[in-house]
């Protein structure tokens, strides 16, 4: 509580005005009061003092940006990534995925398919919840599921978005499995599926009802 009152009187008499030197200003920071007792709560939780964990935080996510200048999205792929280990999901080397998709049964090919479709349609949802709905929260839930294709998102101006999936000479079964990744995935954003198409090498799917904008 005593470093609550202490940060938080620090930032009132930044914010008003407080006259300070260039060196004075790189160590105050105003923060808004709801992160700040976010981030005590994390502290207790985990077990890391308030000051340490803040420094942590500044420090990891400083190194990310040195590589990955987007670091909204590498952070919420990280946290999607945990999300998706929760339904039993796993990481695994994109030749044996190959390798399996074209070796299989048609049988068991479909039955794949089919628990792929509830697993995203489930991921999906828990990304609308936790990071709301947007056209970019939306591409990097593909970007966590289908990690080795290079995923293009489109503006279409009429409210619709188009999101195309490309790879490198892949099989049907693989754009397959990458459309029913896609369809159902905007199920589980309870987006309008306007339309889905397959390529040769491509999936795109066109889709609208987005919450939010960018």
């Amino acid at each position: 509580m005593l470093i609550k009152l202490i940060t938080y009187t620090m930032f009132i008499s930044i914010l008003k005005g407080w006259k300070m030197s260039r060196e004075q200003r790189r160590r105050f920071v105003p923060i808004p009061e709801s992160l700040i007792d976010e981030a005590m709560k994390v502290s207790e939780r985990v077990g890391i003092p308030y000051l340490v964990l803040i420094e942590k935080i500044l420090e990891a996510n400083l190194r990310i940006m040195k590589y990955k200048p987007t670091i909204l999205k590498a952070i919420l792929i990280a946290d999607s990534i945990d999300d998706l280990r929760r339904t039993g999901s796993a990481i695994l080397p994109w030749s044996f995925v190959k390798r399996f998709l074209d070796e299989v049964s048609e049988d068991e090919f479909n039955k794949l398919l089919g628990e792929v479709e509830k697993t995203c349609i489930w991921f999906g949802e828990l990304m609308r919840v936790k990071h709301g709905s947007s056209p970019g929260i939306f591409e990097v839930g593909l970007s966590t599921l289908i990690s080795s294709a290079l995923i293009d998102t489109i503006e279409e101006g009429d409210g619709s978005y188009r999101y195309v999936v490309s790879f490198m000479n892949q099989s049907q079964r693989v754009l397959r499995l990458a459309e029913t990744i896609a369809s159902s995935l905007a199920k589980g954003f309870h987006l309008n599926i306007i339309e889905v198409r397959r390529g040769e090498n491509t999936v795109s799917i066109r889709v609208s009802g987005f919450f939010e904008k960018e």
